[in-house]
């Protein structure tokens, strides 16, 4: 009969799938992306959650599926869109706090200043 539990001969215990951790080069192959991708997410922000553990940096199977998950798209235009109405959202946030009217259209933008 095997026993997965640590008997203090340096066997490894078993943890359930959803907890275990991975390094970035495991993760990296889980999502089948690479490793210098990860680390670009980690700095801007936008990938998944991962923990520092000394200096070693470690992610969660279940951190993993999760940010795959969200990052989930149905159309093309979706990402135009989403980055639309924030830009969308922060003028207008501008304008109302100022009482002036803005040309939030980054491509037809034009001052009403002329010094």
């Amino acid at each position: 009969m095997k026993n997965n539990s640590s008997n203090g001969s340096g066997a490894k215990q078993s943890m359930p799938p959803d907890v275990e951790l991975l390094t970035p080069k495991e993760a990296a192959g889980f999502l089948r992306l690479s490793e210098s991708f990860l680390a670009k997410a980690r700095m801007r922000g936008d990938g998944p959650r991962y923990r520092k553990l000394s200096r070693s940096v470690r992610y969660l199977r279940a951190d993993l599926l999760l940010w795959l998950k969200a990052c989930g798209k149905t159309s093309t235009a979706e990402r135009f869109q989403d980055e639309r109405q924030h830009y969308l959202g922060a003028s207008e946030d501008k304008s109302a706090s100022t009482g002036t009217k803005k040309n939030v259209n980054p491509l037809t933008y034009t001052s009403n200043d002329r010094s």
